[in-house]
């Protein structure tokens, strides 16, 4: 079994509390390894985390207490997290997280990041295997703070932008060697259609003429989106429920959870994806353009931001918003769904 790494003093972070899943159409970020022949099924993972908390706290070198296992409501298959307390090599015990499985994109960025200035959380231990499954796992600092919240009086959005950009600096030395995933947005937009004609959509007059309109542009739209720069990675989940603080609210800055989705792409992806869960809710932002001010936090920090960022966060907006349909089992909250209308009204001209 790998030798799980044991930093000898080490801060750290935690998940966000199930409270915050965002709204709407979060992604959950528990997603499962691979199935393999040493991989446990979801079925059996619920009494995993208690039959391999023996393994674990052996693979922590015992330093590790007993776990208080629970699992939030975000989190898919057999994905458990654990409270526990962690005995650092002076002596000290930490409170602490444990989740397990961890996706293996979240564990690879958890470890790039840890000397990022505290931008992600810490590890007190990793590994990628507890006795015969193949299974990444972390033990964690338990975060004091959080997640970001209306508590914060709006500090919460500027603390969120500066993380990102953040992050986007810290993973910028790490070079993109693979393309995007490939979107088949025609496909997409005619499930949007097929899922107007079979669910009942408020506004479904007004969505099909959209949709139509949709049609005429979309060709535009995507030779201009493939076009974009993607030789830079993206967080792929910035939402506020992925951040937390060591520091009474409002102060920052904010570390940055959930790395499970990370991919090579632009930022306009994770700008556009934040500001769309405050469509239906505008009057959250007071005023914020959060595209504007994550480029700006961008060019604040010496990051490029190409001249024609808006017209790609038009082009963004205007292919979530046409998606909305198509994904109503996930983006189904009706103020929602009716704010994605507004929107692609808007960009259709």
């Amino acid at each position: 079994m790998e030798q799980p790494a044991l930093p000898q003093q080490r801060p750290g972070g935690v998940l966000p509390p199930a409270d915050t899943l965002p709204s709407p159409g979060a992604t959950s970020a528990a997603t499962n390894p691979p199935a393999s022949p040493r991989t446990p099924n979801a079925a059996s993972l619920q009494p995993l985390g208690a039959d391999l908390e023996p393994t674990l706290r052996h693979a922590c070198q015992d330093r590790l207490s007993a776990v208080t296992w629970f699992r939030t409501d975000w989190q898919r298959g057999g994905a458990l997290t654990g409270y526990a307390t962690f005995q650092a090599a002076n002596g000290q015990g930490h409170a602490t997280v444990v989740k397990l499985p961890v996706n293996p994109v979240e564990l690879r960025w958890l470890t790039r990041l840890q000397d990022a200035d505290g931008l992600a959380p810490g590890l007190w231990a990793h590994g990628t295997s507890l006795g015969e499954y193949d299974l990444a796992w972390v033990v964690m600092e338990r975060l004091p703070f959080g997640p970001l919240s209306a508590g914060w009086g709006g500090v919460e959005f500027d603390l969120l932008i500066q993380a990102a950009a953040r992050f986007y600096a810290s993973a910028s030395r790490f070079p993109v060697t693979e393309p995007p995933a490939a979107r088949d947005w025609e496909r997409t937009l005619e499930r949007s259609r097929q899922n107007l004609r079979r669910h009942h959509v408020a506004h479904e007059q007004r969505w099909s003429q959209a949709l139509k309109k949709a049609q005429r542009k979309l060709k535009q739209w995507t030779e201009t989106w493939q076009s974009r720069p993607v030789d830079e990675w993206c967080h792929g989940d910035l939402h506020l429920g992925n951040a937390m603080t060591r520091h009474t609210p409002p102060q920052g800055p904010a570390v940055l959870l959930d790395y499970a989705l990370v991919h090579p792409g632009s930022w306009v992806e994770d700008a556009v994806y934040f500001e769309h869960l405050f469509w239906a809710r505008g009057q959250r932002l007071s005023g914020r353009n959060l595209c504007r001010d994550i480029a700006q936090e961008r060019k604040r920090l010496g990051l490029p931001v190409t001249p024609d960022w808006p017209r790609l966060v038009s082009v963004r907006r205007a292919l979530l918003a046409l998606s909305t349909p198509a994904m109503l089992t996930q983006d189904g909250d009706p103020h929602h769904v009716q704010a994605c209308l507004k929107v692609l009204e808007q960009e259709v001209g």
